[in-house]
């Protein structure tokens, strides 16, 4: 049974998952933006700077619940 973080994973996790949430309205923000221009290439970027910012926010998640 996973136990709750608590001190520094408690700050950790929360961090985590505000980093999740800003990377998938990231995405959102930038699917809606650059969905059908011409510049494949800036749609590409940002898509892979918001996944980004959402595995660095899973990563801080997964190891302040002890999973990693």
């Amino acid at each position: 049974m996973p136990q709750r973080p608590v001190g520094v994973r408690w700050v950790v996790y929360w961090c985590g998952r505000s980093l999740q949430m800003v990377g998938l309205v990231l995405i959102w923000w930038v699917l809606l933006l650059f969905a059908g221009t011409a510049d494949m290439g800036v749609l590409l970027y940002w898509s892979a700077a918001a996944a980004l910012v959402f595995y660095a926010g899973w990563a801080c998640m997964t190891w302040a619940t002890g999973k990693w």
